[in-house]
């Protein structure tokens, strides 16, 4: 039935947008979960059909190994007239009819690959020489049984493997090769892929580790290597040929979805594998998910309206944490407001928050005053002088004030580096800026602008005296001896200072003079102060020179 709302009725358009929402999100909710549980019934099938192979390749391999020891028993038994009659070796495997039981066929070829004995009848044309077979060269080359690469059997058209044991004599010549035919297709290994098989249109397979199928329910592609196949081996195949051990669920070679395993034998590097098509084996899962869906329908009106008022309810402190933390990006929010004593998920969230934006505060505070710090002294630095040099010029202007520049360095600093060297030199440099902050006032801005240059930015005085006063405190505090490394250095400095009104002039004229200012008293024979004025008479006496005493 259609809803009717009248357009003043604002509260049942809320009504409705709301309940639309919350079914669209109880929608979404149940579409996740089922695919998270198709995700867990996935991961459920691929584990159990992993089980499965693993105890299917424990199976072949020890398959193998007892057929190898099988044949290294045999090897023991030889009788030594064996060993100097090789038509004797074909009575001695004819002897032991455990072997029909066990191989398909069992040979024996002497020292030169040829045939010396078969258990089965030998056809005309049958090869009778097979020194040029792998597994031939590969048992002489390393004197001992190899399982050989299948092959397909022209006696029973079958995938064969020849599991070899060599026999010597006791000087450790080899004498001939024996040999057990294993037919891959019998109930001992077709048999246990079989049982494997998954579902009805799942099929297990066999395959060599350079890619050779050895068990296929495709009869065509026995023996053919998917790597030369059109199109090359599926992904997951490939990756399973280059070490991939488990499950997956990707495309099969037919192009439809599966789940694929693979287990890697240990005696011969084979892989055993299943595919599990993914439409037989998420057929009950679909019909759940049919079902689940339209249950979560049938729920969502009434979900709708309790959970958006019970979310509304939650979520309340989290809209005032969401606008405090807006507050405080755009600066007009305290970080005290994270403060709260709330016992519960908001709090600790808000708390966290107020703890991490504390941390940021003081890193960002750290960070900023070592960029404005010279690191050897501790004083401002230059990127800092630039600043402060520009505020107290522009408050200067405001206030038609007096403002003073001192330009100052190291006498002969050259010489302590070249002397005792540039640690020592670094040692005068940071008692020369103690000093020098302690001779001036706390207001004032003690700067390292480079190697043994400082400056001092002076504000807020009326007295016109005050800049000879500063010099001469600058000169005395150096006058002391410094103790350096053991050594006691009389370390003097020269300064220029430059004070005035800035009605006219720049920051860089003040500067300029003072430097100007650091050259006179240079001239002059170092050890001194210099003040250039650059206010009229009557507020300061012109340009002096004064001495250390």
């Amino acid at each position: 039935m259609p809803l009717l709302i009248k357009p003043g009725n604002l509260k049942s358009r809320i009504a409705v947008i709301v309940a639309v929402l919350v079914f669209l999100a109880v929608g979404l909710v149940t579409a996740t979960s089922l695919l998270l549980a198709r995700s867990e019934t996935g991961a459920i099938l691929g584990s159990e059909q992993y089980s499965t192979l693993i105890g299917t390749g424990a199976y072949i391999d020890r398959d193998l190994d007892s057929k190898k020891a099988l044949l290294r028993l045999l090897a023991e038994d030889v009788p030594e007239t064996a060993l100097l009659d090789l038509e004797q070796v074909q009575r001695f495997i004819e002897r032991h009819t455990t072997l029909r039981e066990e191989f398909a066929n069992v040979v024996a070829f002497d020292a030169a690959g040829n045939l010396v004995a078969s258990l089965s009848p030998r056809k005309a044309g049958d090869p009778v020489n097979f020194k040029e077979r792998d597994y031939f060269r590969d048992t002489v080359a390393y004197k001992e049984g190899v399982v050989s690469a299948p092959f397909l059997s022209k006696l029973t058209r079958r995938p064969v493997v020849m599991i070899t044991q060599p026999i010597t004599d006791q000087a450790g010549r080899l004498k001939f090769i024996i040999g057990g035919t294993l037919d891959l297709s019998s109930p001992r290994i077709f048999g246990q892929l079989e049982a494997v098989k998954p579902g009805k249109t799942g099929y297990a397979f066999l395959l060599a580790g350079d890619g050779t199928l050895i068990l296929h329910p495709d009869k065509t592609r026995i023996l053919a290597n998917v790597m030369q196949e059109p199109g090359g081996p599926t992904r997951a195949t490939a990756a399973a040929l280059r070490g991939f051990e488990g499950w997956t669920e990707d495309v099969s070679k037919a192009g439809a979805p599966a789940l694929l395993t693979y287990r890697r034998l240990r005696t011969n590097n084979w892989i055993v594998g299943t595919v599990y098509p993914s439409a037989e084996a998420f057929a009950p899962f679909e019909r759940a998910r049919a079902k689940a869906l339209a249950t979560a329908l049938a729920v969502a009106a009434l979900a709708g309206l309790i959970g958006w008022l019970g979310i509304s309810r939650l979520l309340r402190p989290l809209g005032v944490l969401q606008r405090q933390v807006a507050g405080v990006s755009d600066g007009g929010g305290d970080l005290e407001v994270f403060n709260v004593q709330r016992d519960d998920e908001f709090g600790r969230l808000s708390r966290a928050f107020y703890a991490l934006s504390k941390k940021r505060a003081a890193a960002e505070a750290a960070l900023a005053a070592q960029a404005l710090t010279d690191p050897l002294t501790g004083l401002s630095n230059r990127r800092m002088f630039d600043s402060a040099i520009a505020l107290a010029f522009a408050r200067a202007q405001r206030s038609q004030g007096m403002l003073a520049v001192a330009y100052l360095d190291i006498d002969h600093f050259k010489s302590v580096n070249d002397s005792l060297g540039h640690g020592a030199g670094d040692l005068v440099l940071v008692e020369f800026a103690r000093r020098l902050r302690g001779a001036v006032r706390v207001t004032d801005t003690v700067v390292r602008i480079a190697g043994d240059e400082f400056m001092v930015i002076f504000e807020n005085f009326t007295d016109h005296c005050h800049p000879h006063a500063l010099g001469q405190k600058i000169i005395d505090a150096m006058a002391e001896p410094m103790r350096i490394e053991d050594q006691s250095l009389q370390v003097g400095t020269s300064v220029g200072i430059c004070v005035g009104v800035t009605e006219g002039l720049t920051v860089h004229d003040f500067i300029r003079l003072a430097d100007a200012a650091l050259y006179r008293s240079k001239q002059n024979g170092r050890g001194r102060y210099s003040v250039h004025a650059v206010a009229p008479a009557d507020l300061i006496n012109g340009a002096a020179v004064r001495a250390a005493p």
